[in-house]
């Protein structure tokens, strides 16, 4: 079983394998709406991606929507299942999700 590991910060030494998501999917740093991860469908990445069978995601809540959004359309296009989240891969999201702050609508700032 083929398992991709990535985190968005420090756990990635301790993790078997594991890797930044940016550097594992290899996400742009500067992300914008509707962007896709920077490998094509012949890289080493894409085969690494179809041949696992889980992908976790560590840290995920501290991660940056477009960033998730990103490897979904990737996903979706390596695994040509565009009708599947994720190209229909099994995607596990950890982290300590209490330490994302609620959402105040028109609230400001302070």
């Amino acid at each position: 079983m083929a398992v991709a590991t990535a985190t968005s910060g420090v756990a990635a030494s301790i993790m078997p394998g594991g890797r930044t998501a940016h550097s594992r999917f290899k996400i742009p740093l500067n992300i914008d709406e509707g962007a896709t991860c920077s490998f094509t469908k012949q890289s080493g990445t894409a085969k690494l991606l179809r041949m696992a069978s889980l992908i976790i995601w560590d840290e995920a809540s501290m991660t940056k929507r477009q960033a998730v959004e990103a490897l979904d359309n990737s996903m979706r296009d390596i695994m040509g299942r565009h009708d599947l989240p994720f190209g229909g891969k099994t995607v596990v999201f950890g982290g300590d999700f209490r330490q994302v702050l609620p959402v105040v609508r028109k609230g400001t700032r302070p």
